[in-house]
């Protein structure tokens, strides 16, 4: 029997002794969030002339038409990126402290743009791109719009409480003066700016601006 066994396996073609493991398939929520977190460091990393969905594609480990199931245009998949990005900026931002003065949640909006500045490079970089690209193409400046629509907001109620304290200039327009401090902080961001410092007493001139009673004086 065993000498039977033998010859009947020397006469069989030879099997290989390697494993072969299934490949895993991933679920679409996964695999769509690797494309976009792909297109993410693609474009901090050379902008969005270097994003070529071929290579996001190469990069995740699938083909292109895989990628395009998932965002059927460069649009689609440039549109998920800024939700990307916006739900990056609302994570990692320094949630309100209670009681905070509305001074000291003005100050919070600085701390928050310099930490972003300073220890997250790659979302300042795609944020650069998508600001500088949008004022010449349509789609761009309205995902830009959407960004800057939740900071106008937050900034806005900042404003209300502090003018409602008696701690803000009541006599301030309170939509020019967000989009104001929106444009200070990203003279940050566009690197206008020579340093930190520079930003910094920039920032805390708009501060006193604001305050009630430092600002009004010719």
């Amino acid at each position: 029997m065993t000498q039977a066994r033998k010859t009947k396996t020397t006469g069989s073609r030879p099997t290989s002794s390697k494993r072969v493991e299934p490949r895993t398939r991933l679920h679409a929520d996964v695999r769509s969030k690797m494309i976009v977190e792909s297109a993410f460091r693609s474009i901090a990393k050379d902008g969005f002339e270097g994003l070529r969905t071929r290579d996001i594609a190469a990069l995740v480990g699938i083909n292109s038409a895989t990628l395009h199931h998932h965002f059927p245009t460069k649009d689609d998949l440039i549109a998920a990126v800024a939700i990307h990005l916006q739900s990056h900026f609302r994570l990692e931002k320094t949630p309100a402290v209670a009681g905070e003065s509305a001074a000291d949640a003005l100050e919070r909006q600085f701390k928050d743009a310099l930490f972003y500045y300073q220890h997250r490079p790659e979302m300042i970089a795609v944020y650069r791109e998508f600001v500088s690209r949008a004022p010449r193409d349509r789609m761009i400046r309205k995902l830009v719009q959407q960004l800057h629509d939740g900071w106008r907001q937050d900034v806005g109620e900042i404003l209300k409480r502090g003018q409602l304290d008696g701690s803000f200039r009541a006599d301030l327009n309170r939509d020019a003066t967000g989009s104001l401090i929106l444009s200070v902080v990203w003279g940050l961001i566009a690197q206008v700016f020579q340093s930190v410092d520079d930003f910094a007493a920039g920032f805390h001139e708009l501060a006193k601006w604001i305050k009630a009673g430092q600002g009004s004086g010719g």
